[in-house]
């Protein structure tokens, strides 16, 4: 029985073709080495492989470790030792044809810019996954940039093809290798799903987090400690091999010596780099004759071809209107048609910027009252603001004050759609509205005071107008007190009367998370789970699955204002939500 040779002591059965296996590792501990050890194997087994390499290592494939004689007979596309030429737009139809003819292949994406390598390999695996049907595997090196957590606009197909063969892959006959030295920005649905785990040295605090990760899944607790106590210092060459589902597996092997050259070795200084004398025999011309075919087709596709072809029937047609009675006749006709086009479009902006005036004047109109009614009583201003809206342009006749409530900008039909002012709460006097009793209520759950940025987020309201209104109304009736910061008035609690006072310890952790958004929500998690430990921003970050960008920080200056996270650099969940 044939068994793919990993180690002096180790081997995996030649079922591990269509297997998900994900190795991780940090740079220059041998992820590159070991998974050239498995693609001689499989090789040599007979099972077709194809490799992704965006960096350009794995063309030392095709000769042998002394490089004189020659390696496996691998077919490179691309890069600098390529066989055939690679084009951006043939990841389809290199699927077909690696499919149809069952080619061992490595594609050298190394020399496209990494929009253009998302892009054939968006194309290769969709293709790959919807027809291929007989055992293959495919290597997929650097796989954080085709498969992040947080995955950039328009590379989300991307994502979900990757998705498809590791999790349904095995199906169609394709197993998968993942190779990267950033765990934790691999995507966590990608990682969760792969069969066999392959780690070497990890040094990362986010990195052999994420790998935790998988061992929680996966993994039992007597063997995580000594597993996760050692990925820091595991020598290099290295590495554990943990499979508890598929072959019930959880060995510390030592790679074998790989049979081909290693072309991703790196020089060290001074050293001169061997090239190897001798590459294996291939045969090309098949393969060339229908790689021709898709190149000339990308050529057409291609938006430069498309322009330089416009140009030159463009040159054509000047050529053929070459007699000044032809120019001057084909100058005419151009004119008028351009005059009676300028003339329309003319007509039709002015109509609409007609009926525009009118809509402002209305708006204008409107504002004014607003601002008379708010000077008169401060409340007033939400009640109209939930009242009027500005009518939608739809470039019809003006709107007349024939058309408004005493041309005031209140539109008829919709002054039967204010929102109800409902009676008081029981306990409190008429005179509070809702806005007010908002604020009472935020201010008499913090006896101690809140700033006025505090209690805007606690109430729900933004510092503009309506919220400023509001304190000037409260601090008049002698329900508030303050200038930075704003507490309740015995009066106050008074007029206030019944309110829902905030719960404690883990209680009040789950009234927040009620109340928050998804980012903030993500981030207590995290904080709760870690508890008393503090994070730094990245750790936390990559651990509540955002990016170090705007909606990341502004929950956390949200959190911060909240009084539910403590500290700048190294953030801590606050003692008053843990019992």
């Amino acid at each position: 029985m044939k068994t793919l040779r990993i180690s002096s002591d180790f081997a995996l059965p030649i079922e591990a073709a269509t297997q998900a296996f994900g190795i991780l590792a940090v740079r220059g501990v041998g992820k590159t080495y070991l998974s050239k050890v498995m693609i001689e194997e499989m090789l040599q087994a007979g099972i077709p492989v194809v490799v992704a390499d965006p960096v350009g290592v794995y063309w030392g494939l095709r000769a042998s470790a002394n490089g004189k004689d020659p390696g496996l007979p691998i077919v490179i596309f691309g890069g600098d030792h390529a066989d055939v030429p690679l084009e951006v737009t043939s990841g389809e139809f290199i699927a077909n044809l690696i499919i149809k003819e069952k080619i061992p292949s490595v594609l050298d994406l190394s020399h496209f810019r990494k929009g253009e390598q998302k892009r054939f390999m968006t194309d290769f695996c969709e293709r790959l996954y919807h027809k291929n049907r007989d055992a293959l595997h495919l290597f997929l090196d650097e796989a954080d940039e085709f498969a992040p957590q947080r995955p950039q606009k328009g590379a989300e197909r991307l994502l979900g093809a990757i998705e498809d063969l590791v999790r349904r892959g095995r199906a169609r006959g394709i197993g998968i290798t993942l190779i990267t030295q950033r765990a934790a920005v691999l995507n966590k649905n990608v990682l969760t799903q792969i069969s066999v785990l392959v780690c070497m040295r990890s040094v990362s605090p986010q990195d052999r987090n994420a790998v935790d990760e998988w061992v929680k899944v996966y993994g039992s607790e007597d063997k995580r400690e000594a597993f996760m106590d050692s990925l820091p210092s595991l020598p290099i060459g290295t590495a554990w091999i943990w499979s508890p589902g598929w072959l019930d597996i959880f060995k510390k092997v030592k790679i074998r010596t790989i049979k081909t050259f290693d072309s991703s070795a790196t020089p060290k200084v001074g050293e001169k780099i061997r090239t190897p004398k001798n590459l294996a025999e291939i045969d090309l011309s098949k393969i060339r004759e229908q790689m021709a075919s898709t190149i000339e087709k990308s050529k057409q596709e291609d938006p430069r071809e498309l322009r330089r072809e416009v140009s030159r029937l463009n040159k054509e047609l000047l050529n053929k209107v070459s007699s000044p009675d032809q120019i001057e006749s084909v100058k005419k006709s151009l004119a008028k048609d351009f005059e009676q086009e300028h003339s329309k479009t003319v007509s039709l902006y002015e109509n609409r910027l007609k009926n525009l005036r009118g809509i402002i004047g209305s708006f204008q109109s409107a504002l004014k009252t607003i601002n008379k009614l708010s000077s008169v009583d401060p409340t007033m201003s939400e009640e109209i603001e939930n009242t009027w809206r500005p009518p939608t342009p739809k470039f019809k006749p003006a709107l007349t004050e024939g058309n408004m409530v005493g041309g005031n900008g209140f539109v008829k039909k919709q002054t039967t759609n204010t929102r109800p002012i409902g009676p008081p709460p029981s306990g409190s006097p008429s005179n509070i509205h809702g806005g007010e009793r908002k604020i009472l209520i935020a201010l008499a759950q913090y006896p101690e005071g809140r700033t006025k940025n505090q209690v805007a987020i606690l109430s729900g309201y933004a510092q503009g107008g309506a919220f400023f209104n509001y304190l000037s109304s409260l601090r008049t009736k002698g329900f508030i007190e303050g200038k930075d910061t704003l507490t309740i008035t015995q009066a106050g609690l008074e007029a206030l009367g019944s309110y829902e006072r905030l719960p404690e310890g883990s209680d009040l952790f789950d009234y927040w998370k009620a109340k928050l958004a998804k980012a903030e929500r993500s981030i207590l998690d995290v904080l709760r789970e870690k508890y008393p430990q503090s994070l730094d921003k990245e750790t936390l970050a990559v651990n509540s699955g955002y990016a170090l960008g705007g909606g990341y920080f502004n929950a956390l200056s949200k959190l911060r204002t909240l009084g539910l996270i403590d500290g700048k650099g190294e953030l801590k969940l606050s003692e008053n939500l843990v019992d």
